[in-house]
């Protein structure tokens, strides 16, 4: 790269708009990592009342007629054939992983640029809505964590006792912690799913902004195929997917009344009155 062409991107501010959305992704993230990191390094908050919580999550489940992530898992997770071809549930297993994994990362980042880039005036708002549902996840984490399905002992599933298969089992050890490294994060905070919001709100963001209909269509699937692997990994149950939408909608309203507040007329003049008058 030339140093012409490193000065004409400075000039056009492309550096100085970079580093502001680094900043700001940091800013936004920086909740749930810090809680997953601080948990996983130094303390597993609520082990035995997370097993027992989600105990109580299962027989709501059960009672209501809706505990069925076990006959998921179970359809998934097997070899199939289809005409010559033959899906082994490895690679079945590999995709859910990948899309749990480096989708939550990767395509809430995609999205959160394009909207950066194209879609600018609707990127505060984005980027708050995300702060808020991390800030609700944790306070939720904090009084009522709930373990994983993969970690939940003494289920029962058609009259047999059921254990969740591990599909991270080689990635993330016991520990919960990354196999290799010292990284570890909070395992007993199933419920919300940040996984789950956090794909939401991305598909709401293509959804809403985006024009051409298979970047919409995109929205509606991605979220859809995100339920499906938080769910067959054996990390969330059905009822962490629905606290996971709740804590969108309670973060997007939020998101909405600052927004308002923000760019309110009133507030503008205001202050605009006080800096011409001299007042602090």
């Amino acid at each position: 790269m030339s140093a012409a062409y490193v000065q004409q991107l400075r000039r056009t501010g492309v550096f100085a708009g970079g580093l502001a959305f680094a900043l700001q992704v940091l800013i936004a993230i920086s909740i749930e990592v810090g809680d997953d990191l601080g948990r996983g390094l130094f303390s597993q908050h609520g082990t035995r009342e997370g097993i027992d919580n989600a105990r109580g999550l299962v027989a709501f489940e059960v009672s209501h007629g809706f505990f069925v992530e076990p006959a998921w898992q179970i359809f998934f997770l097997q070899t199939r054939h289809i005409f010559t071809l033959t899906i082994t549930s490895e690679a079945v297993e590999r995709l859910m992983n990948g899309i749990y994994l480096i989708g939550h990362v990767g395509v809430t980042l995609g999205v959160a640029l394009w909207v950066y880039i194209y879609r600018r005036r609707w990127f505060g708002l984005l980027r708050n809505v995300v702060i808020l549902v991390n800030l609700f996840a944790l306070a939720i984490y904090e009084n009522f964590p709930v373990a994983p399905p993969r970690l939940t002992t003494g289920l029962i599933f058609n009259h047999h006792s059921f254990a969740f298969r591990d599909t991270l089992f080689g990635v993330v050890d016991a520990s919960g912690r990354v196999v290799g490294t010292q990284t570890g994060y909070n395992e007993f905070s199933a419920l919300p799913s940040v996984h789950m919001a956090w794909a939401v709100v991305a598909g709401a963001s293509l959804v809403i902004l985006a024009r051409p209909l298979w970047a919409k269509s995109i929205g509606v699937i991605y979220p859809v195929c995100m339920l499906i692997a938080v769910v067959v990994t054996g990390n969330h149950y059905f009822l962490d997917v629905v606290g996971g939408i709740a804590v969108v909608v309670a973060a997007y309203g939020v998101a909405m009344l600052i927004d308002r507040w923000w760019n309110n007329p009133n507030r503008t003049q205001f202050r605009s009155g006080r800096a011409l008058s001299g007042a602090p």
